[in-house]
């Protein structure tokens, strides 16, 4: 057990983050229904494997979407609720699109009590 004081869930280094790797892997792509599945798991590994890095103290939860934009799209509506301490987990939603698809990524960060002491 490692004592370690919790900074809380940083949403701009989340947003970054999170905007850098759906841009790096979406920017140029066309909706390709067979495409989607390789997309959307490069997508969340990334994502995971950089929020760990940048903030290990955490466990994440990443939900990825990609719709295919123009006439043969249908409507999404979403939404999420979570009980937890807002002094220190958080969540961060990005809604990215481009002309032919729309991605909707939502991280939820929870504090590791496992290897954090909470104090705030």
């Amino acid at each position: 057990f490692r004592l370690i004081m919790a900074s809380g869930f940083v949403v701009e280094s989340v947003a970054a983050i999170v905007k850098d790797v759906v841009d790096k892997n979406l920017h140029y792509e066309v909706y390709d229904q067979g495409k989607i599945p390789s997309l959307t798991q490069s997508i969340l590994t990334s994502t995971i494997e950089q929020l760990r890095d940048s903030n290990p103290n955490y466990k994440y939860i990443v939900n990825c979407s990609i719709l295919q934009k123009g006439q043969a799209a249908s409507g999404l509506h979403t939404q999420s609720s979570c009980l937890w301490d807002t002094k220190t987990d958080g969540s961060y939603t990005l809604r990215w699109e481009n002309r032919h698809l729309h991605c909707i990524l939502t991280v939820f960060g929870v504090i590791n009590t496992d290897i954090v002491s909470v104090s705030m």
